[in-house]
């Protein structure tokens, strides 16, 4: 019977060729999208299947006292230790320290890399392949270093890298290599105890090495956060991974993580952290939360980008469910003769059914035609990079495709399928004239008012998120970044030889000292205190700079006066917002006034010099905070150069040349500093392709679907046509009276989806601080766009059956 079935559908489907076109067409469409999304997903959920007893371990993850909010990734170092001597259910647990990554160098040879300080535990909770070395001793003695196979061979060629002494420059180069940090330490000399096999599959712990963890208390002062064992005030850059035996879970680890909390912080005023166990399968993906070991999407976005697919995938079903409810009227004869044969309304059914099925299953093999090119796409958005999805299709994604194409199949031929089953032979051929398509095509018109909201509110997002990248891209960060190179210094030592070196080019007008590229998204706390109002201590942002920086960047100093040329910590500078924070009232009366800042774990006593006019020191997105502009040449990580606009390639390698003869001991690692400004707009523009890709298909399945639409009316009213236009009907009003129907659901949409539009857009624009208006521009393109493209595809078919000769459409029966 099924067999059957499949030779009808075929024969259907190759009959009316433009209705199985314009169906075939509209799923692949969509459905190639959906298939990303599908692959996506497998890759996001793939983390770390392949660790032994995944199911008993955890991470521990830090949230604020009692309050399951501003969870990060990290946690205490003595937290692990702690676990393992106290609570028997804890088999393993293990501590790593992410301030380790840099240049590994042995002989004339160096290879980059990031990773942690961790103990020999780690290899019993978490499945790490050694080519070399034993993992447990690998990392028992201090200045131990197990690295990756890319590095051993970059280092040692076929050589046996164990036992090897290697020197270590810490650059903190970040295991994500995302972040590179622009200090350099020695870290002294290591010996190779161990090299790790390539990790097989995907990992929420990407490394290039890991250090023994009691190197970290006989490194330089200041090279790490903290070198006290016993720290439980650092949260930030330690990890806590605990194995539980077997019959233990995560409420028994909470319990006893409840139980720590309140030991160590419950007495204590201010610093109080809680801690949360996170099982292993939980940590990718997973929410927006802090101080993440790798790159992922987070729950939240792979939910978002699940549901825009859908909804055009919905579209293309409601599209296939109006063709065929359409059709239906021209295929009554066919299910009445199958009827009064003998078949019953399963029968009928599972016909229909199988029609939707071989038409999604056609659609599925284009879909994958246009799901390489969406791959090949993806790879070239910004974030990819970071990302590194993998596109390698298995055989699991093969069955879920196939199971996707199904259940698409089911869904679309579900409503015409119902439909047809319960005609009644009689009325299908005494009463054919009286048979309708639901009553007054009222869930017909439904769903193609459905499809046009969708398409429209799509279209005036996407106007919006142009605009908003525009507005980003042309962004007033109230200083000057063109022309300004910023070059890495890796030791503040660095910053003074360079500079006077620079003295003399010409191309180089000024050059000043950061400790962070302001605009980029980085900023540092402090608490200051107003020593005329004690008790107040107020948050507020810093960075230091040095006296050229003002000029560099062209900054306005609105009172007082800039910081001297030789230095001095006990001067700064505040913003405007500042003065209004800390109650000083105006620029003027600020000058001179005395603060106290927090300064590690001690308190600075400055005084404010001037006050610069506001500037966006943060990224665009977020409102313009308090600020204090400190002078610590120790501080300083970047040099930042104005050079002359012409000739800059030749500027640049001046500047390297200078740079290898004052600094030949660090690279020259520079940026142009609106480049480097440019990442949240290239973020945007990776949102906007996106969710433009989805907007065309969107657009793209209901022009098909109306023109399917339109097709069939002209098709189906072709003899009345022909006697309107004998009666003496012109063909502008031919053209009206078939128009007419879909131009009113065309209002009906417009109606409907411009207040839609306009809450979903402005939920994604409150992110933004500085953002453009939702006026009646966007709206206007959006709905003029629509508008256009109906209109066309409506009147030209409406003009195609218009013109018809009656002669021709009356001759016969």
């Amino acid at each position: 019977m099924l067999k059957n079935y499949i030779k009808i559908a075929w024969r259907n489907l190759t009959r009316n060729k433009s209705f199985s076109l314009i169906n075939i067409l509209g799923l692949a469409v969509s459905m190639s999208v959906c298939l990303l999304i599908i692959v996506i997903l497998i890759d996001q959920y793939s983390y770390d299947t392949y660790h032994e007893n995944k199911d008993r371990i955890y991470r521990v993850h830090t949230t604020r006292y009692q309050q399951n909010n501003g969870e990060t990734a990290s946690s205490a170092l003595p937290l692990a230790e702690k676990l393992r001597n106290e609570y028997p259910f804890v088999e393993e647990s293990a501590a790593l320290n992410s301030e380790i990554g840099g240049d590994v160098i042995y002989e004339d040879k160096f290879a980059t890399g990031g990773g942690y300080f961790a103990d020999g535990n780690l290899f019993k909770i978490l499945d790490f392949s050694f080519k070399e070395g034993d993992p447990a001793t690998a990392l028992n003695e201090p200045y131990s270093l197990v690295i990756s196979s890319d590095m051993a061979e970059i280092l040692f060629g076929d050589e046996s890298a164990l036992g090897k002494t290697v020197a270590f420059h810490d650059k903190d180069i970040k295991a994500t290599d995302i972040e590179e940090g622009n200090f350099e330490t020695d870290f002294g000399y290591f010996t190779i105890t161990g090299v790790l096999n390539p990790i097989p599959l995907r990992t929420h712990l990407p490394l290039k090495l890991l250090a023994s963890l009691s190197t970290k208390k006989t490194l330089p002062e200041g090279s790490v956060l903290s070198n006290e064992e016993d720290d439980w005030d650092n949260v930030w850059t330690n990890y806590t991974y605990v194995l539980m035996q077997d019959g233990k879970g995560r409420d028994d680890l909470q319990y006893a993580l409840e139980e720590v909390s309140e030991e160590i912080y419950g007495a204590k005023y201010e610093g109080k952290h809680s801690f949360k166990a996170v099982p292993l399968d939980d940590i990718t993906p997973i929410g927006f939360i802090g101080n993440t070991t790798h790159v992922s999407f987070p729950k939240v976005v792979l939910l978002i980008l699940s549901v825009l697919c859908m909804i055009v995938m919905l579209s293309a079903c409601l599209n296939y469910t109006n063709m065929s409810v359409a059709r239906a009227l021209t295929r009554v004869k066919e299910v009445g003769i199958r009827k009064v044969s003998g078949a019953n309304k399963k029968q009928i059914f599972a016909q229909f059914i199988t029609e939707a099925v071989v038409i999604s299953l056609c659609s599925l093999f284009f879909a994958y035609l246009i799901l390489q090119l969406l791959e090949w796409g993806v790879k070239g958005l910004t974030f990819s990079q970071y990302l590194k999805i993998s596109f390698e299709n298995s055989l699991l994604a093969f069955g879920i495709f196939l199971v996707f194409s199904l259940v698409v199949g089911i869904i679309a031929g579900l409503l015409p399928a119902m439909y047809v089953a319960r005609l009644n032979p009689i009325n299908l051929f005494s009463k054919l004239n009286k048979v309708k398509i639901f009553k007054k095509m009222g869930i017909r018109n439904a769903m193609m008012v459905v499809q046009f909201s969708i398409s429209l509110i799509f279209i005036i997002s996407v106007v919006l998120m142009q605009s908003q990248a525009k507005h980003i891209l042309n962004f007033d960060y109230g200083f000057d970044k063109e022309n300004v190179v910023t070059v890495k210094l890796f030791n503040p030592d660095n910053y003074d030889r360079f500079a006077q070196a620079l003295a003399s080019n010409p191309a180089v007008s000024t050059v000043g000292g950061t400790s962070l590229i302001p605009g980029g998204g980085w900023n540092f706390g402090t608490q200051v205190i107003n020593p005329d109002h004690p008790l107040d201590s107020l948050p507020s942002n810093f960075f230091d700079i040095n006296s050229g920086t003002i000029d560099v960047l062209d900054l306005e100093i609105v009172a007082g006066k800039n910081l001297p040329t030789e230095g001095s910590d006990q001067l700064i500078l505040i913003n405007e917002k500042a003065v209004s924070n800390f109650n000083f009232g105006s620029n003027d009366q600020a000058i001179g006034k005395l603060l106290v800042v927090e300064n590690g774990e001690e308190f600075k006593n400055v005084e404010v010099a001037g006050v610069v006019k506001d500037f966006q020191f943060l990224s665009p997105d977020r409102e313009i905070e308090s600020l204090v502009l400190r002078n610590r040449s120790s501080a300083l990580g970047f040099a930042l150069v104005k050079v002359a606009p012409e000739n800059q390639a030749k500027t640049l390698a001046g500047l390297e040349s200078t740079w290898k003869e004052v600094n030949p001991n660090s690279k020259f690692s520079y940026k142009y500093m609106d480049q480097e400004l440019l990442f949240i707009h290239q973020v945007l523009g990776d949102v906007l392709s996106v969710v433009g890709l989805i907007s065309f298909l969107a657009i793209f399945v209901s022009c098909l679907g109306l023109l399917g639409m339109a097709t069939y009316t002209a098709q189906t009213r072709i003899k009345e046509i022909g006697i309107r236009k004998t009666l003496g009907s012109s063909v502008s009003q031919i053209i009206v009276l078939l128009s007419r129907g879909f131009m009113i659901l065309l209002g009906v949409a417009i109606i409907l989806a411009v207040p839609a539009a306009y809450f979903i857009n402005n939920l994604w624009l409150e992110f933004f601080a500085s953002r453009v208006s939702i006026g009646l521009i966007p709206i206007a393109i959006g709905v003029g766009f629509i508008l256009v493209i109906s209109l066309g595809i409506v009147i030209s078919q409406a003009y195609r059956a218009a013109i018809v000769n009656p002669i021709d459409s009356l001759k016969s029966e």
